[in-house]
């Protein structure tokens, strides 16, 4: 599975290399080659962006009803179990699955991330039989994006950053992860922009790169899914339950 999506990645990578160069001239600071995995980047993100919008939906719904997630968790405290039965309940009933969509984005990320780690590490094998002696392989700072990053500031420290932004925003969006078990999760979720930092300092700087650039897609996707996504009026079981205590009253 791994070897035969590198080949593809290989392959996507090459046509894209291909075009670039063949109508365009190179820039100085920045080779086709860092271009070409920018655009894959861009590619591979475009095809799962159906998966990052239900991901984003998912969380959105999800908030809508934390009113009766919390009504269920004041009521059922006494019994963790039965209180997550009922969750699973709710769940069902609103046509929620908060964790599904999240761990499709994540086994996907990673697969991908083995397979381009493959392409980054045998490139002459995936992308350019013929050689890659005389090809461009720079980005700004780095000089070669086969090797690792020269600098401890640079794409390792950009991928962390722009995961734990994905993180974090995720964290806010959904409430599930605020509160319950799944809340302990969240040091675990914060601590893997640290573990991609150390890791990605010693593999080649293609990787980041890839990764820094998936994150901020992904980030802005989420974002416009958050402010476009129509929002229930504020307060609107608050009023409810005033209308039943006030009928009650009248009782």
């Amino acid at each position: 599975m791994i070897n035969f999506l590198a080949k593809i990645l290989g392959q996507l990578m090459r046509w894209i290399y291909d075009s670039l160069s063949n109508g365009m001239v190179e820039p100085e600071n920045i080779s086709f080659y860092a271009i070409s995995i920018i655009l894959m980047t861009l590619l591979v993100t475009l095809i799962t962006i159906p998966v990052t919008i239900s991901q984003q939906k998912q969380a959105e719904q999800t908030q809508k009803i934390k009113p009766k997630m919390d009504e269920i968790q004041k009521k059922y405290a006494y019994d963790p179990q039965i209180m997550q039965q009922k969750m699973q309940e709710l769940y069902k009933e609103e046509g929620v699955n908060p964790g599904l969509s999240s761990c499709l984005i994540m086994i996907f990320q990673l697969v991908i991330l083995f397979s381009l780690f493959r392409v980054m590490n045998d490139t002459q094998t995936y992308v350019f039989p013929e050689g890659i002696t005389n090809i461009r392989k720079d980005f700004y700072w780095v000089p070669d994006l086969t090797v690792r990053d020269p600098y401890w500031f640079g794409l390792p420290l950009a991928t962390s950053v722009s995961q734990l932004a994905v993180q974090l925003f995720t964290m806010k969006t959904n409430p599930q992860m605020q509160e319950g078990p799944a809340s302990s999760m969240n040091t675990m979720f914060l601590m893997m922009p640290i573990i991609y930092y150390f890791l990605f300092r010693s593999l080649p700087a293609g990787l980041p790169l890839y990764y820094t650039m998936s994150s901020l897609m992904r980030l802005i996707i989420m974002v416009i899914m958050h402010f476009t996504i129509k929002k229930p009026k504020a307060n609107t079981i608050e009023v409810k339950n005033e209308k039943v205590n006030h009928k009650t009253s009248k009782k």
